[in-house]
This record gives structure tokens, C-alpha cells and sequence, in this order.
């Protein structure tokens, strides 16, 4: 084993056990503060994931070793009436991690999410602000509730084209549950890509939902429920902008099994930027995950499969194949997870990804 690998396993293991440790401690929830008539309310919290990585890329023979904080949260959430409600959170995204150019990422903190909810009846609602944009089911979910270490790889393939940020976009949508809420519809409009002088057509986005038992009605798609809730999800969406496309098909499926849970996704996706969007090439990606809770054990082993295929043969196809344990602290809001992963690239030797994330959640 070289040195650098060496090194990175010492330090994944010495993290590991830290983090382990903590895990018996549980998170507190969040803090709220109510206005005088009761109608208002203002909730305050945290997202905070400390991560150790150790990293050979695909065709790369030395491992990049980082101890940084993967994601730093400020979250403020609340309803202004009994129809009006509101999330915002900040982020400082991978503080402290080694860049290329021998820099650490610097502490600047940008504005992650900004979503106005406006109910209209139990049926209705319209969303406003900085919008994730619901691609797939992967890239509509909260990365708090994510199983595996983080999203998929190719999960926001659409965002460098469509000058969004990590899959949030500028714009307004609308939100149905229909027949009982065994159907969701979603559509949006986002303002994508301008271009010179603003003058282009503005981004489109529609998804459909269908639930046979219960439904996942948040603007953030939730993750795992820990036996607790009944979900099969069966979704599609299509986002285009000019002659841009993207299609994609997914299914989720969170079921109690004897008091555990099987959690699995498959997310299919195809993109094509075409003459609007030429660095994003013809391309399908796919997602599977898969993951058994363990009630008494409060353990979930997982395994993430993901790849890119292009039709250009001239482009190197990639996948990753990552698998895991979750340790259950306190279900989404404390818990450590540990993962081992192979990257692929053609005409590239393997590269491998070893990874520790340590999360703490308060909202």
C-alpha cells in the first residue's frame, strides 16, 4: 500500500471513530418563535456534514486526501398565514477542501434555496423563489434524507448548460395532488440559460407522480421514512429550454419490511443540449441505490450505482459504484455513514474513493 493511501485509510479510520462515538448523542430539533396572533411562525436550524475523503481519480495513480466540511447550513423556515410559507437556506459548500491550485475553498457563504409556498386548498400550490428544479426524483430530493453519501454523480447533469446552480434555478412552478393524492403534477418555468441580451425563450419543466398508497407532497422530495410510511413513487419528468432536452424516468420505493425498511431508487435520465447547448453533449444516466434499515441495529448498508454513457464514442463513458453503511444516530438529523467506491472511465486504470461524512441536522 502506498504511503498516501495509507495515510487517507488512518485518517478515514480515526474520523470514522470520532464520529461513532458522537453517534449517541442525539440532535436537537428546531427552534421556533410564534407571533402574538399565532399565525405566523418563524423556525431556525443547521445543516452541518464534516467529511473525510481520500480519492484516486480514474486514470490517476496518487490519492487526494481532504478533511473539509461538506456542507454548511443556515436554514430558516416558517409560514407567514395559514396558506403562506417559506424556506431559505444558506450553504458553505466544501470549506476547507485542497483545490488544484494548492488553496483551500474559502469561507463564502451563497444562497442555496429560497422557496415562497402559496397553498391554494389541499390541492394546490405555487412555489416561487430559487427552485430546485425537478428533473428526477434524485435531483427534486433533500440531500439531508440522501441514504448514500451524497447525490447521484450524474444527477444534475443539466445545471453548467442551463446556467443554474447545483440544480437551483430562477423562476415559479405549480403543484397538484390529484385523485387522493395518488397523482402529483408539477410544472415550472425557470429562467435557464439567457444568453445575449436576455432576448431567448425562458426554461420549461413538467413532472408527473404517481402514488399507489401514500404520497410524498413537500417541495423536497423527503428520503427514507425508517418503516414509518408506505411510499412507491413512479414519476417522469421532461425539461427543455430552446431546442435543449431532458427526459427522465424514475421509480422510488421506501417500504416497511418487519419493522426494517428496503429503500431503492432507479433514476434513468437523457440529455441532449443540442444546438442550444453544445457542451452538453447527447448523454443517459443512470442512478440505482438501494438500502436495508435495520430497526434494532439502526444500521443501513447501501450500495450507489451510477453511470454516464455518451453517444459520441469519441467521449469517455464513466460510472461509479460506491457501497456503504449508514449508522443511524438519529435518523436524518445525526448519523454517520461510511462508503468505498470504484470510478470508472474508458480507456482510464479504475480509480478508487474512500469516504467518511459525518451529519448533523436541526430543523
Amino acid at each position: 500500500m502506498s504511503d498516501a493511501r495509507s495515510r487517507g485509510s488512518r485518517a478515514l479510520a480515526a474520523l470514522a471513530f470520532a464520529a461513532g462515538l458522537a453517534a449517541a448523542a442525539p440532535a436537537s430539533a428546531q427552534w421556533s418563535v410564534s407571533a402574538n396572533d399565532g399565525k405566523s411562525v418563524l423556525s431556525l436550524g443547521f445543516l452541518a456534514q464534516m467529511q473525510i475523503e481520500a480519492l484516486k481519480a480514474a486514470g490517476s495513480d496518487e490519492y487526494a486526501q481532504n478533511l473539509f466540511v461538506r456542507r454548511a447550513r443556515l436554514i430558516l423556515g416558517g409560514r407567514v398565514d395559514a396558506r403562506t410559507s417559506f424556506f431559505l437556506d444558506t450553504d458553505v459548500p466544501n470549506l476547507g477542501k485542497g483545490q488544484t491550485t494548492g488553496a483551500k475553498v474559502s469561507n463564502t457563504m451563497v444562497l442555496q434555496d429560497l422557496v415562497i409556498t402559496q397553498a391554494i386548498g389541499r390541492e394546490f400550490k405555487v412555489d416561487a423563489g430559487m427552485l430546485m428544479v425537478p428533473v428526477s426524483h434524485n435531483a427534486q430530493q433533500s440531500v439531508a434524507s440522501a441514504t448514500p453519501i451524497d447525490y447521484g454523480p450524474y444527477s444534475f447533469l443539466q445545471s453548467d448548460a442551463t446556467d443554474s446552480r447545483v440544480n437551483r434555478d430562477y423562476g415559479v412552478d405549480g403543484r397538484a395532488y390529484l385523485a387522493g393524492q395518488h397523482a402529483e403534477l408539477r410544472a415550472g418555468v425557470y429562467q435557464g440559460a439567457r444568453g445575449g441580451r436576455s432576448i431567448g425563450a425562458f426554461r420549461t419543466t413538467l413532472r408527473a407522480v404517481y402514488y399507489p398508497f401514500e404520497a410524498d407532497t413537500g417541495f423536497f422530495y423527503s428520503g427514507t421514512g425508517f418503516g414509518k410510511k408506505r411510499i412507491v413513487a413512479l414519476g417522469g419528468s421532461f425539461d427543455t429550454q430552446q431546442s435543449y432536452e431532458s427526459w427522465a424516468g424514475d421509480l422510488y420505493v421506501d417500504w416497511p419490511v418487519a419493522g426494517d425498511c428496503v429503500n431503492l431508487q432507479v433514476d434513468y435520465m437523457r440529455c441532449d443540449g443540442r444546438q442550444s447547448f453544445v457542451a452538453l453533449p447527447r448523454q443517459d444516466a443512470l442512478l440505482l441505490e438501494v438500502g436495508y434499515f435495520f430497526h434494532q441495529a439502526h444500521l443501513t448498508p447501501f450500495v450507489q450505482f451510477a453511470t454516464r454513457d455518451f453517444n459520441d464514442p469519441a467521449l469517455a463513458d464513466e460510472s461509479k459504484l460506491q457501497g456503504g453503511l449508514a449508522v443511524w444516530g438519529n435518523g436524518h438529523r445525526h448519523n454517520l455513514k461510511l462508503g468505498v467506491a470504484k470510478l470508472t472511465r474508458h480507456a482510464a486504470s479504475d480509480g478508487l474513493q474512500y469516504l467518511a461524512q459525518w451529519q448533523v441536522l436541526a430543523f
